[in-house]
């Protein structure tokens, strides 16, 4: 156990780049979330089960550094990982057109995203008083962390199954992660959520061009 709790730690470093120790968690977070959200953008069914992985790595990161709502985001992207794969595998796969949602539903979704914001950063704010012992620190940044946390939880859904905003939503929950955790100077994962931008946005101009050619028909 105490094996594992060391290879967990974000003090357990891989090697040093330019300076800064990178850890073997931070290392195979990183990686593995590249390859996950790359898949994703090609339509690529290995995207689930990296995206487990990638879960499971990123929750101890999270929960290192005061990011209690990502922590807890990495449970949901757990499961649906599980879902999505089922989904795209048993589901008609690839054969599952891409649609999009219309504008009623979009606005619907965005004002239970922003209302849901408020609520996990409520929750995330007083985890210390009602855990102390396992949330020994106070969280950072609740409400922005709260954001990213249930905006991706839409993501992530909409993306299951197989919907064109997916990928807009992406670009805005990348956006607000890329100065979250450059706040939190953790400088690869903040240079991985750079690269998932760069990815989103090619995921947007990818799945458009489908959704133009087959799924609006």
């Amino acid at each position: 156990m105490d094996t594992v709790s060391h290879f967990i730690s974000l003090d357990y470093t891989l090697f040093v780049c330019f300076g800064y120790p990178l850890s073997v968690l931070e290392f195979f977070g990183t990686s593995s979330g590249l390859v996950c959200v790359y898949l994703a953008s090609r339509n690529h069914i290995l995207t689930w089960p990296i995206g487990i992985f990638n879960s499971i790595c990123f929750f101890f990161l999270f929960f290192q550094i005061q990011l209690y709502s990502d922590m807890l985001l990495q449970i949901y992207f757990f499961g649906s990982s599980i879902y999505g794969w089922w989904v795209w595998r048993k589901k008609s796969g690839y054969f599952l057109k891409i649609h999009s949602l219309g504008w009623k539903k979009n606005t619907i979704l965005f004002s239970t995203i922003l209302v849901s914001t408020y609520l996990l950063g409520e929750f995330t704010f007083y985890l210390p008083s009602l855990l102390p012992n396992i949330f020994k620190m106070p969280p950072s940044y609740p409400y922005w962390d709260a954001f990213t946390t249930t905006a991706s939880i839409v993501a992530n859904f909409l993306l299951a199954r197989r919907i064109l905003e997916s990928w807009f939503l992406w670009v805005l929950v990348d956006v607000v992660c890329i100065g979250l955790y450059s706040l939190k100077e953790i400088p690869f994962v903040t240079a991985e959520y750079v690269v998932f931008l760069l990815i989103a946005f090619y995921g947007c101009y990818h799945w458009y061009r489908e959704y133009k050619k087959f799924g609006s028909k």
